[in-house]
């Protein structure tokens, strides 16, 4: 038996999602067109402005300002770079992230350097949440006026949920734009994106199928396209569109329900309490109040233990879990996001993170925590690291023998200007 507690990184397509787009790979074949068209063409060209209208109306906007794309990194590159170059012939070129952005927005901010455009991340504090005075200030500077404004609605290492009214009355004061990037909160938390400017969702983790999602992008806002030839999405995104991944995506987003949330909110809170009791020295990662936190979340960091040994461990015993440890992630740093929150490498090494759906159960929960805490027992007797360790450490690093720099790089840092 395989147990996969790993939704927040993908989910399994929903069988009645299969059964949806099935007709579209293998009878209803053409291209979406309407005007002077085959009866195929036509058949596609209304399945396609139906599920348009059915994922709008999800965030309450206007079908006509829903444009799809393959994905989460799509989506983030056309709203990032699409304001960038609408506006590359300003004097001030300055656009803000938060420092606990995804990477597909801190990488196109990075790419967007070149073009003379200057980067501002926001702090957040411990639990991730914006610093409001923060991003006041930068706001509020004439001499570097911003053009776009773009945080994470949900954050997927932490679980933390962005209050997108209050921030995007702030953005409106000062006349700026403001992206969300609702990858995670998409259906798992209402959203009215009306009130934004632009919004990036996506199908994978509603139990639709991987490389298809969308852009919200207002009406009337300046927005240059990035994928150049054809005419569809409404001249917005050139390309064939994916229409059997776009049906499923709609059929998704329609039976992804109340009920869904509350069973893997439920059993979220309910693997929440068993770590609490089966597992010694962690600390949560992201907020402690639920009702602001992902539903279907779970982080934390465990300490005197590395992430990547638990998350392999697992894996021999077929439990599929993510870390936001260095090997783990690909890269000899520790996560841009548990540093952001100021997590020191040493703790943040330690992290794992739990996401479920409508088909995990408690049986599977109970089993993973009794697997985890024989685990980290097992680690932690091999381990070097210990609670006095880490007293010396800290020590050290007061004393100022040791720092983050020895053995951490964050270059996120290269983003903000000085």
């Amino acid at each position: 038996m395989t147990v996969y507690l790993d939704n927040n990184a993908s989910t399994a397509v929903d069988q009645s999602v299969i059964e949806a787009m099935m007709p579209f790979f293998t009878e209803t074949i053409s291209p979406p067109s309407s005007d002077y068209g085959h009866s195929f063409g036509v058949e596609a060209k209304q399945a396609l402005d139906s599920a348009r209208e059915t994922i709008a109306s999800k965030i309450n906007v206007d079908p006509l300002e829903i444009v799809f794309t393959s994905g989460q990194a799509e989506s983030n590159n056309f709203a990032i770079k699409g304001i960038a170059f609408a506006n590359l012939n300003k004097e001030n070129k300055t656009l803000i992230a938060s420092s606990v952005s995804h990477s597909t927005i801190l990488d196109s901010l990075k790419a967007l350097k070149s073009f003379g455009f200057n980067m501002k991340l926001i702090k957040v504090d411990s639990e991730g949440f914006i610093d409001r005075d923060h991003l006041r200030e930068v706001l509020s500077d004439n001499n570097h006026s911003p053009i776009l404004v773009s945080i994470p609605h949900g954050n997927v290492e932490i679980g933390t949920i962005e209050n997108i009214e209050e921030i995007s009355s702030l953005c409106q004061e000062y006349n700026v734009p403001l992206h969300i990037e609702a990858t995670y909160t998409f259906c798992k938390v209402p959203i009215d994106a009306s009130v934004v400017d632009l919004a990036t969702i996506t199908s994978h983790l509603i139990h639709g199928p991987k490389g298809v999602g969308a852009l919200y992008i207002k009406k009337g806002l300046r927005i240059k396209r990035i994928i150049d030839g054809g005419l569809q999405e409404n001249k917005m995104r050139g390309g064939t569109e994916n229409l059997p991944g776009i049906v499923g995506f709609a059929k998704a987003v329609e039976i992804y329900s109340s009920e869904t949330n509350k069973k893997a909110r439920d059993l979220r809170d309910y693997l929440w309490q068993v770590f609490e009791k089966k597992i010694t020295d962690y600390q949560i990662t992201g907020p402690i109040n639920k009702d602001v936190r992902l539903p279907n979340h779970f982080s934390a960091v465990i300490n005197y233990v590395e992430g990547e040994s638990m998350l392999l461990h697992l894996d021999l015993l077929n439990f599929m879990i993510a870390t936001g440890s260095a090997c783990s992630s690909k890269q000899l740093k520790a996560s841009h996001v548990l540093t952001a929150i100021g997590l020191p490498t040493e703790i943040s090494h330690g992290s794992i993170r739990i996401g479920l759906s409508k088909y995990n159960t408690k049986e599977e929960v109970d089993q993973f925590i009794g697997h985890l805490a024989s685990i980290v027992a097992r680690l932690r007797e091999m381990s070097p690291v210990s609670a006095e360790f880490m007293r010396e450490w800290q020590e050290m690093k007061e004393e100022g023998a040791v720092s983050e720099e020895d053995h951490h790089h964050d270059d996120s840092d290269e983003l903000e200007e000085s």
